[in-house]
């Protein structure tokens, strides 16, 4: 039976990463990394810490309340998927991303719908104010910088009487976008590197195919496998989804394999001692998932 809460085993994995870290998430064909960036977009909108419990800004005396939820802001960019796939998505996982995004705790950027319609003028908004969307109507990588810039800051100042002082950037396909417009990778990680510095922690979700990672021939397969090599070594933790070596089967979806990658940060590093002994005792792993027809999910340790 699945469930559309986040199962035991991965729940410590997806809880809030730490500060200024960068979470890469890969995926193939047959398995998608889409439903395992709905479980970190989920735990970061509970607010949960490694330990399982919400955080909270404990206030000065004299400065309101005691305690007040310390919120964590999202800024989810997609190039892959449009927000009607996420909103639906979201709601089997238990998020409400419409109100999210009416309260400014979300702000969302469509990069795939109007990145290449060419049907904007000059003067187009690239903010939909009704829906509370924003769309990258233009390919050009300065122009796809300042974009996801001003949203980062739209979180961090949307609600001034909210202590948000953590915002989480996710970016869904950007080695899609690199595909699309032939632009250098190191051109794209250089301004990755511009977003990264502007908020909390990011996490990021690209294909690992293999025609797209082993053995590159094509000037596409050269620049994919150059980008994600390149992810990878900044990381401090990859999660890679594929099938199962076997080929389908009726009750596992595939494998996820969770590794601690060379970003992964020092004990110094870490704000709190107690977060840092959490953060140490996560194991490398490896297990079977399976992804029901409700959006629930399962997930097992794989067996010898």
């Amino acid at each position: 039976m699945t469930s559309a809460r986040t199962p035991a085993l991965l729940a410590p994995y997806v809880v809030l990463p730490q500060p200024g870290s960068l979470t890469l998430v890969t995926g193939v064909l047959g398995a998608t990394t889409n439903w395992l960036m709905l479980r970190f977009l989920a735990a970061a909108l509970a607010n949960l810490g490694r330990d399982g419990m919400r955080k909270v800004h404990v206030r000065p005396v004299g400065g309101g309340s005691d305690q007040e939820e310390d919120e964590v802001g999202i800024v989810l960019v997609s190039f892959s998927r449009d927000w009607t796939f996420w909103k639906g998505e979201a709601m089997r996982t238990g998020i409400d991303f419409v109100r999210h995004l009416k309260s400014g705790r979300v702000t969302f950027i469509d990069g795939l719908s109007e990145l290449f319609t060419n049907t904007h003028t000059p003067n187009t908004p690239t903010f939909e104010v009704e829906s509370g969307q924003r769309f990258l109507r233009d390919p050009k990588l300065d122009i796809v910088e300042r974009t996801v810039l001003d949203a980062i800051e739209h979180s961090k100042h949307e609600n001034p009487s909210l202590q948000r002082k953590r915002t989480l950037l996710f970016l869904d396909g950007l080695d899609l976008y690199i595909a699309a417009t032939g632009r250098a990778p190191q051109e794209v990680n250089d301004v990755l590197g511009e977003w990264r510095e502007q908020v909390y922690a990011t996490i990021i979700a690209t294909a690992a195919d293999s025609p797209l990672v082993q053995s590159p021939v094509t000037p596409l397969e050269t620049a994919h496998t150059a980008f994600v090599a390149g992810l990878a070594h900044e990381a401090g933790l990859v999660m890679s989804l594929r099938g199962l070596d076997t080929g389908a089967a009726r009750d596992v979806s595939g494998v996820i394999r969770i590794v601690k990658a060379s970003g992964w940060p020092k004990a110094d590093n870490y704000v709190q001692a107690s977060e840092t002994s959490q953060a140490e005792a996560l194991e490398e792993r490896e297990m079977l998932f399976f992804i029901g027809g409700d959006g629930g999910t399962r997930v097992w340790e794989r067996r010898a």
